[in-house]
């Protein structure tokens, strides 16, 4: 009787987990580098105000790419 219900056990664990898996769910909403690379980013354009700093890394992460870094870009 104790097998039969391990086995149950097993399959709605399982039967639960495979859906939040395949949502994407429990990883970091932000990848590491991408933070790190925001907040050097910020950090080189000299903002010192803990508020501001912190908005203009939410601005980063939400579009690194677009973000302007703090040196010009080469006119060629």
């Amino acid at each position: 009787m104790s097998a039969v219900r391990l086995v149950l056990a097993f399959a709605s664990v399982a039967g639960t987990a495979s859906p939040a898996l395949a949502m994407g769910g429990g990883g970091p909403p932000v990848s590491i580098t991408t933070a790190n690379y925001c907040r050097q980013t910020v950090a080189n354009k000299g903002i010192t105000d803990v508020t501001r700093f912190d908005q203009e890394v939410k601005k980063c992460v939400a579009n690194p790419v677009m973000y302007p870094p703090a040196y010009d870009k080469p006119r060629w």
